[in-house]
């Protein structure tokens, strides 16, 4: 009886192993990754590892980046775009995510400290072309009769527009510029005319750089907001992306 027992329970563990062993398997479903597409102008590309850091932090998130020129940029092509400036009458939806100032920087030779508004406008209109024109030029340094080199963003470029606005009051850089759209080439323009002026956002002034102060009466509008434009009030992992980006910056 007991030899039938035990013959009979070995039948039924066959049995079952059969069963689990032809039985198909069953998938374990994975969740798609949701991607945006994030559209970028040039002058805001330096925020991209931030973007990337972000985004690493989100399960289940990413984001595929394009640099394109600001004429480029569309929110009906893109989920999310991140230019400087303000916001436009088209502009969907806009959340602020950060703010850049645009900053003179100097050559290491410039004989000044500091530089008015109104001397910095007429450098850069061609009415000042030596340092000893300059009126913030005290004579107590070499250098009065140096020729000054402005250096300046291509025409139409993001931060050139901006930088016209904030202090030139829109005028036309001077045709005698010397333009650069790197920073690596404006730190050779500079190291190859130390008696030059140009500009660049304050977040990426190289070290060593001299950043030389304008000042004037009147308040000047050199701080820009860094804008995120979606088509619509951003949710989800869209949302704690610029959250993200809100407290890195």
């Amino acid at each position: 009886m007991k030899h039938f027992a035990w013959v009979l329970l070995v039948l039924v563990l066959v049995g079952v192993m059969a069963a689990c062993a032809g039985a198909p398997s069953v998938p374990v479903p994975t969740s798609t990754p949701e991607v945006v597409d994030l559209h970028v102008t040039p002058a805001v590309a330096h925020w991209l590892p931030a973007v990337a850091a972000c985004a690493e932090g989100i399960p289940g998130f990413g984001v595929y980046t394009q640099v394109l020129p600001r004429a480029d940029l569309s929110d009906e092509q893109s989920d999310l775009v991140l230019r400087l400036g303000e916001r436009l009458e088209g502009d969907p939806f806009v959340s602020v995510v950060g703010l850049e100032d645009i900053v003179l920087v100097a050559g290491q030779d410039v004989p000044v400290n500091a530089l008015s508004l109104e001397s910095l406008q007429a450098i850069y209109a061609g009415e000042f072309t030596t340092w000893a024109e300059v009126p913030e030029y005290s004579g107590d340094v070499d250098g009065s009769v140096q020729a000054i080199t402005t250096l300046s963003y291509p025409v139409g470029h993001e931060i050139e527009l901006l930088f016209r606005r904030a202090y030139l009051e829109d005028e036309p850089v001077g045709a005698s510029s010397q333009t650069f759209s790197t920073i690596p080439f404006l730190t050779d323009l500079m190291d190859a005319h130390p008696y030059a002026l140009g500009y660049l956002l304050a977040s990426q002034v190289p070290e060593g750089m001299r950043v030389l102060p304008v000042t004037s009466e009147d308040e000047i509008a050199s701080e820009q907001w860094v804008l995120a434009v979606t088509s619509s009030e951003p949710e989800g992992k869209l949302k704690q992306l610029l959250l993200c980006l809100q407290d890195q910056r």
